[in-house]
């Protein structure tokens, strides 16, 4: 059970039997996938930041490290960093579990400082870097803020943490939206679509 609401919000989970879009955890997170920019990417940013600074981006992250402390406004402030990944913004559904497919490929590290509201007042920032722990995938929507050192640093509008077991990066390997992916024992994919839609 988590004992931490990112944004202020508890994520619920659906339940399907077939290949979707990606659906959005909260009505936060949908907020957000509509009006940030989902196909631009890390490298973009880096090669122009005052292009994309007044536009969010959602990314998919595996989570490398999270750095928590507890603020004195009450709430938990973490940093943390994630290595990027091409994700199809799709859901596969196989009997009964929902998976998502990410690239084994990405586009280099970036990282956000976002804010956590404990809903048990016997956790610290400990539990707050286990719950956001290295190796579980992240979705993350914020605002291009800077270029440190080759890492694109976001600021934070919306994050989604999603468990070790939801997702794989060995099924397919692909790129940006539009380019041609396979399956990664090299089958070619047949007739590949993004689901995605930018909504901008």
């Amino acid at each position: 059970m988590n004992r931490f609401i990112a944004l202020l919000v508890v994520p619920f989970v659906f339940g399907c039997s077939s290949n979707l879009i990606y659906r959005p955890a909260s009505g936060p997170e949908h907020t957000e996938m509509d009006r940030d920019q989902l196909d631009v990417y890390p490298g973009d940013v880096r090669r122009d930041i005052d292009l994309y600074s007044s536009n969010g981006v959602g990314w998919a992250g595996i989570i490398l490290r999270t750095e928590a402390r507890q603020g004195s406004d009450g709430y938990i402030h973490a940093v943390t960093t994630f290595e990027h990944h091409y994700f199809d913004w799709e859901e596969d559904h196989h009997l009964g579990e929902k998976q998502f497919n990410l690239s084994p490929r990405g586009e280099g590290l970036f990282r956000t400082e976002w804010v956590l509201q404990r809903t048990d007042a016997n956790v610290g920032a400990d539990a707050a870097e286990s719950y956001a722990s290295p190796g579980k995938l992240a979705i993350v929507y914020g605002m291009p803020e800077k270029v440190d050192n080759d890492t694109v640093v976001l600021k934070y509008r919306y994050l989604r943490v999603i468990g070790e077991d939801e997702f794989n990066t060995n099924r397919f390997d692909y790129g940006r939206f539009g380019q041609p992916f396979r399956y990664i024992d090299g089958t070619p994919a047949q007739n590949p679509q993004s689901a995605v839609r930018n909504p901008q």
